[in-house]
């Protein structure tokens, strides 16, 4: 019998802290509005979560860049002269298509973001079926996560949401520099994911569409431009509408903001 409920009177790191201690195995059906999220468990760990219904298939590794279409292609052949129990994931460190290591890396790192944004639903309703589990050819961890670190990185995203969302009120803002920073970007220091978002700010592409681009979660591009926007590079606006019949001055854009973009770094870097 599958158990029922909203994490309105339930909430999400309870119900992961009653997986854990109770040692499940399962999967955790959750829906809100047009949302919707998945989560298997084994044995109280997690090994698989999407928000989207095709990432439950093996062509979310092409996407994450893990393996290549012809690899899959390859590796769902191999699954399927294995018999009962084996996974996708197996067959794919079997085969050598892709190291442990990589296959690892790239599952957890998107696995820990779905989970992380179902931290801030208010509610939604969910369902949990014992003894659940995930499709052979699905693209499950291959080390299942403990929960307790989810619980502890979900909390205190929501605790700093709360502070980057005053000044970021959504992802469908635009972010663009400044002309003239702020004295405080004096001595500012960019690590390398800061410089992987400072070099797609266009003026142009929402906060949403950087994290596409980069690969990020919002919740890190939002953290990391809201940095920005403390020390005075940068301000967020909503995305402007599209204009008709801009005119050739348009054509100068690019060439505008290229400039202004040179400039901001060989600032930050003369500091």
């Amino acid at each position: 019998m599958a158990l029922v409920g909203n994490i309105r009177d339930f909430g999400l790191s309870d119900f992961l802290y009653l997986v854990d201690r109770g040692y499940k195995t399962g999967g955790l059906h959750l829906t809100r509005e047009h949302e919707m999220a998945l989560l298997f468990f084994e044995k109280g760990k997690l090994v698989m979560a999407v928000r989207k219904p095709e990432d439950q298939q093996g062509d979310l590794l092409v996407r994450l860049g893990v393996i290549s279409t012809d690899q899959l292609d390859q590796a769902r052949q191999h699954l399927a002269t294995r018999g009962n129990g084996a996974t996708l994931t197996q067959v794919i460190v079997d085969e050598q298509l892709a190291a442990i290591e990589r296959l690892q890396s790239a599952l957890q790192g998107f696995t820990e973001e779905s989970v992380y944004g179902l931290f801030g639903w208010p509610e939604g309703e969910f369902r949990f079926e014992q003894n659940q589990r995930p499709a052979a050819d699905a693209p499950v961890i291959p080390t299942p996560i403990s929960v307790d670190h989810l619980i502890m990185e979900g909390v205190r995203r929501i605790d700093e949401w709360g502070r980057i969302k005053d000044r970021i009120p959504s992802t469908d803002m635009v972010v663009r520099f400044l002309e003239q920073p702020g004295e405080k970007a004096k001595g500012v220091k960019l690590a390398p994911e800061e410089w992987r978002i400072f070099a797609r700010i266009n003026g142009r592409d929402t906060l949403a569409e950087i994290a596409q681009k980069t690969g990020l979660g919002d919740f890190d591009v939002c953290r990391i431009v809201y940095g920005f926007l403390t020390a005075g590079l940068v301000e967020v606006q909503k995305k402007p509408k599209p204009m008709v019949n801009r005119g050739p001055q348009a054509a100068d854009l690019p060439r505008v903001k290229k400039s202004l973009v040179n400039r901001i770094i060989n600032r930050i870097k003369g500091m």
